[in-house]
């Protein structure tokens, strides 16, 4: 009988920000960038033996990525509820 590895979730960091929750964890042999405002989530997945470590994961998350990541939220929430509209309208 195989044994099965359990991979375990673990939250490492988390970057501070004023609008959205950035979170850093480690699963499954990678890195893990999660951001997340309201009901919206954006995830960024990277192999662990691509990057030096935990450090160099926190540098990925500039200014520009979490701004483009913003502008990405407004538009899938222009997009949801758009959807929405016109579910209800049926």
């Amino acid at each position: 009988m195989r044994s099965k590895t359990i991979n375990t979730l673990r939250i490492l960091a988390q970057i501070p920000h004023s609008v959205m929750r950035i979170s850093i964890m480690q699963w499954n042999e990678k890195y893990i960038i999660e951001m997340e405002a309201g009901q919206y989530k954006q995830t960024y997945k990277i192999a662990q033996d691509s990057i030096s470590g935990l450090e160099e994961v926190k540098a990925l998350c500039t200014p520009e990525l979490i701004e483009s990541t913003m502008v990405r939220f407004s538009s899938m929430h222009h997009d949801f509820s758009t959807s929405y509209k016109t579910l209800k309208q049926l």
